[in-house]
């Protein structure tokens, strides 16, 4: 239900700000993903640039995966 609501909210171009631990929600509804352990943030990366076990990796760890850039804050309209 709350995907599905996720979804159209998204189609209509809202921004949305999800907070999950359950990894097969985050891939199916997020464009970008950002990991905090312990207060602290990790990364934010695009959905799409990084797989579940390097995310995993990411909350278990706290290291951000090697190799991957970092996703680029979308500009701000004017």
């Amino acid at each position: 239900m709350v995907g599905a609501l996720v979804r159209e909210l998204k189609a209509q171009g809202v921004g949305i700000f999800l907070i999950s631990h359950d990894m097969p929600d985050v891939f199916a509804l997020s464009d970008r993903l950002a990991v905090m352990k312990n207060g602290s943030l990790v990364g934010t990366y695009k959905t799409a640039d990084v797989t579940e076990e390097e995310v995993l990796g990411m909350v278990i760890a706290g290291r951000r995966p090697p190799g991957k850039a970092q996703a680029e804050r979308p500009a701000v309209p004017a």
